[in-house]
């Protein structure tokens, strides 16, 4: 460090020390995650969760592949306007994953609904079944069947 004749407040002597040691580019990557919600959005947010970031390299776990495919169809995109937002190019790569995805109970992500404990009484389940008979396939049958009684159960919950 170059000493000179007066003292120097402390802010530019953290800053050169900052700034010599790699602490201060780490300090603008790690301020990229704080952006996340707000470059990508409410939507994306809650299915996504930026966890970490080196080099440039910005990684994101990601709920379900539906998700996935097209965040990565999104990712230059993402990467512009993170770059936008803080000048320069701190981001220059999104590596996205598939991975649990635990967000607080403001809102964001949602418990699933105990549609598990549901029971349907014999005239909702003969009702689906008359609905399904017109279905010859079995495979596509019982694939049918397991939704329509899963969304009656969901509808009972939410009643």
């Amino acid at each position: 460090m170059k000493r000179d004749s007066f003292p120097s407040p402390v802010g530019q002597v953290l800053g050169r020390v900052f700034s010599r040691r790699g602490i201060s580019r780490k300090m603008k990557e790690m301020s990229v995650l704080g952006l996340w919600k707000e470059v990508v959005g409410k939507k994306i947010d809650r299915h996504t969760h930026p966890f970490s970031i080196k080099k440039g390299k910005l990684f994101v776990s990601v709920d379900n592949s539906g998700w996935l495919v097209q965040l990565t169809y999104l990712k230059d995109k993402i990467i512009a306007e993170f770059n936008k937002k803080e000048g320069g190019k701190p981001i220059k790569d999104i590596y996205f994953r598939l991975g649990e995805i635990k967000k607080s109970a403001k809102g964001k992500a949602r418990k699933p609904l105990p549609t598990k404990r549901v029971k349907l009484e014999k005239i909702e389940l003969d009702e689906i079944g008359r609905n399904l008979k017109g279905v010859k396939d079995k495979a596509l049958h019982q694939i049918l069947k397991r939704i329509l009684i899963k969304d009656k159960k969901l509808k009972k919950v939410l009643d």
